[in-house]
C-alpha cells in the first residue's frame, strides 16, 4: 500500500513515539511559536516533557522526533537559544546511533520508552 497512498511517515513516527512517552508515564506537550514578524521566534518543538528529576536547571526536557536520515534541526536550536536556561536535556530521536552534540543527546527511536 505504501506504493499507492501518500503517506506522512514523519506524522506516523511522531505517533508511535507519543504512544511510546506515554506508556512511560509522561504528559505530553507541544511547542509552537507561529510569528509572523520575526522568522527567529518562529518554532515548533514536537514534544516537552517533564522529567522526575528535579536539578539545579529546570526539568522541562524538549524532544524532536525524526524520521529520515538527513534532517535539520531548526527549531531544536532556535528554541535552545532563546530559553537554554530553562531547559534541562535536549533529545533529537533518530533512526541511527547514540551520541551528543553540541549538547544534544541523539537516541535512536527504539530507546525512547527509557526517556
Amino acid at each position: 500500500m505504501f506504493d499507492k497512498l501518500e503517506v506522512n511517515q514523519g506524522m506516523l513516527v511522531e505517533n508511535i513515539v507519543a504512544q511510546m512517552l506515554k506508556a512511560a508515564g509522561h504528559n505530553l506537550f507541544f511547542f509552537s511559536n507561529s510569528s509572523r514578524t520575526s522568522a527567529e521566534d518562529r518554532m515548533e518543538i514536537d514534544f516537552m516533557i517533564a522529567k522526575q528529576a528535579i536539578t539545579n536547571r529546570h526539568n522541562i526536557s524538549p524532544i524532536e522526533v525524526k524520521s529520515g536520515s538527513r534532517y535539520a534541526l531548526t527549531s531544536l536550536t532556535k528554541c535552545l537559544t532563546k530559553y537554554s536556561k530553562d531547559l534541562s536535556t535536549p533529545y533529537v530521536l533518530h533512526d541511527k546511533d547514540v551520541k551528543v552534540e553540541d549538547g544534544i543527546v541523539f537516541i535512536p527511536l527504539y530507546m525512547t520508552p527509557l526517556l
